[in-house]
């Protein structure tokens, strides 16, 4: 049965992380759902067995500009 995973977990001892769609047993399936880390596929989707952690560097928080106060001394 192939599954989409909610939480990083283990399945079929492969580590899995979150938003992975795996093929797996109907059983092992069935638990993962009840337990909430796993919900039913759409079929037309690519199957990952197990996936590698990606780094992705954070984006750079900016301060925004501020614009200059109006004085009454003109």
């Amino acid at each position: 049965m192939r599954i989409e995973i909610l939480k990083s977990t283990i399945v079929d001892m492969n580590s899995v992380a979150k938003g992975d769609l795996v093929e797996t047993t109907q059983r092992t399936a069935e638990m993962l759902i009840v337990m909430g880390k796993a919900k039913a596929a759409p079929v037309s989707q690519t199957v990952v067995i197990s996936s590698e952690v990606e780094k992705t560097p954070a984006p750079k928080k900016t301060t925004p500009k501020r614009k200059p106060k109006a004085n009454g001394d003109s």
